[in-house]
């Protein structure tokens, strides 16, 4: 049981493309089309005169639905699809809903062909047991096999990295003996610090959170009302300054390590409580300058 739990936590990855939601379901819908023409499970060999029919009908069915159910929800629920939080459990729970609900339209589809071809009467019960028999175990073999591919895929191409930057790892922190000051938004108030005091930024909604390094190694919090880029954009000078994620700048100086999951690349850092995620927009090149 601690093992299904524990696998369902494991991070996953939502890709918010609607061009990948497309493909997804192009894929999906193609897979239960062929399946179901070809191998005529449960009551379909009793419909060879309008088997091509009915199966494209369920394929067509199916495409709109995963695209519908990948896309939509996403739009009200942001946080729950927040691509950071992402988990198997949750990709799962999304597929379940999903093949429920167009395992009912499916069903309804058949209401229209059962009365004109005298088919046999299948209870909506019925019938999603068999949706759920054809639908669940291909998924769930898919998400198992993709994560472990995409995970260590990733995980050797960060150990790559770790390696090409072994002899940097051990660094002096950069003297810039000029100080930084950022404004708020309103221009009325400002935090001035070092850069080699700072250690990371992250977004707090409409506020950011500076985190510094004080004369005891301990991490201080300031915060500001101000937007990340604007911030990025006044640090844009400093090579050792990178925003990493939407919700992130760091200080690539007390950055010690990096690994991946499905989900992405992260960064571990002595000084930092936190894992702090990697876009994955970036490039390997763009990685490798995130360990100096």
């Amino acid at each position: 049981m601690n093992k299904i739990i524990s696998w369902l936590s494991t991070p996953y990855y939502f890709n918010p493309s609607i061009k990948f939601k497309f493909k997804i379901g192009v894929c999906i819908g193609l897979f239960v089309f062929l399946f179901l023409y070809i191998f005529k499970p449960f009551y379909l060999v009793s419909l060879e005169n309008i088997l091509l029919e009915y199966t494209l009908g369920i394929g067509f069915i199916t495409f709109f639905g995963v695209v519908f159910f990948l896309y939509v929800p996403a739009l009200f629920f942001k946080n729950y699809f927040n691509e950071d939080n992402w988990t198997i459990g949750r990709n799962l729970f999304l597929i379940i809903i999903g093949i429920l609900l167009t395992g009912i339209l499916i069903w309804s589809l058949g209401n229209i062909y059962k009365s004109k071809y005298h088919l046999k009467n299948i209870s909506l019960t019925t019938f999603l047991w068999y949706t759920y028999l054809v639908g669940t175990l291909p998924v769930v073999f898919f998400i198992f096999i993709n994560e472990k591919n995409v995970r260590e895929k990733r995980e050797k191409r960060a150990e790559k990295i770790n390696k090409h930057n072994k002899e940097k790892l051990k660094k002096e922190v950069i003297e810039l003996p000029l100080k930084v000051k950022i404004y708020s938004d309103n221009k009325k108030e400002f935090i001035n610090f070092s850069i080699e005091e700072l250690v990371y930024i992250t977004s707090q909604g409409n506020y950011a959170s500076f985190f510094l390094m004080n004369e005891n190694n301990d991490l201080k919090e300031k915060i500001l009302r101000v937007t990340l880029s604007k911030i990025n954009s006044s640090l844009n000078d400093y090579q050792n300054i990178i925003r990493c994620h939407k919700s992130y700048i760091v200080n690539t100086n007390f950055i010690n390590d990096i690994y991946g999951n499905a989900r992405g690349y992260m960064l571990k850092s002595d000084s930092i409580p936190i894992t702090i995620p990697v876009s994955r927009s970036f490039s390997k090149e763009s990685l490798q300058s995130l360990l100096r």
